[in-house]
């Protein structure tokens, strides 16, 4: 949760922005903040965060990019 604290404004920011952006945001942030993202993937994919059945059903078709991202053993560059 401390992580999501330090970076609230960043990822509000993702959230918000066009699909466009978002991509430019993401290609240019620092290692930094892709490796908060990761662990809040990795939170949700461990179910140590609870989600709503709608909010379930919407993340189910991403499940193998989700999957990508939160992987400690895929490299940077491909996330």
């Amino acid at each position: 949760m401390k992580e999501v604290k330090l970076n609230y404004h960043a990822l509000h920011v993702l959230r918000t922005a066009e699909p466009k952006l978002r991509k430019a945001i993401i290609s240019n942030c620092k290692m930094e903040l892709v490796n908060r993202i990761s662990n809040c993937i990795l939170k949700i994919l461990n179910a140590n965060v609870k989600l709503t059945c709608c909010d379930t059903r919407k993340l189910r078709k991403h499940k193998d990019t989700l999957r990508r991202v939160a992987d400690k053993r895929v490299p940077l560059s491909t996330k």
